[in-house]
């Protein structure tokens, strides 16, 4: 499953400017399909690959360029204190560069307004 968002500046949430492409595993697919406040079960990832974009005759384009690669993935015993989800982002995709230095402060704390949907901001549309 895979759902876009863009962009167009850096905000105060910490979430990179670009086009966003968000996907979500077989494993959360269902329970992202049916809404609601039910918890992900343990091994649902969501990944967002951010790139840059240009508009054009009103069109949002997607550029080569990668930005960056973030992931959440759910483990509800090993990330208990961050309401079972752990979070990193990646410069470039590069998995030798970590964005992310504190996760609570960098990640989950921008996740916690959205605790009735197991603090996560995607929604299935049809």
């Amino acid at each position: 499953m895979h759902s876009t968002l863009i962009t167009k500046d850096d905000n105060k949430f910490g979430l990179i400017a670009g086009l966003h492409l968000i996907y979500v595993n077989a494993t959360g697919f269902d329970r992202l399909k049916r809404g609601g406040s039910t918890p992900y079960p343990d091994g649902t990832m969501f990944t967002d690959d951010v790139r840059d974009f240009s508009a054009e005759d009103g069109n949002y384009l997607e550029g080569a360029a990668r930005k960056a690669i973030t992931l959440m993935v759910k483990d509800s015993k090993k990330y208990a204190s961050t309401g079972g989800w752990g979070f990193q982002a990646w410069a470039g995709g590069d998995s030798t560069k970590p964005i992310a230095t504190d996760t609570v402060k960098q990640c989950f704390n921008c996740h916690v307004p959205q605790k009735v949907q197991d603090f996560t901001f995607s929604k299935y549309l049809e």
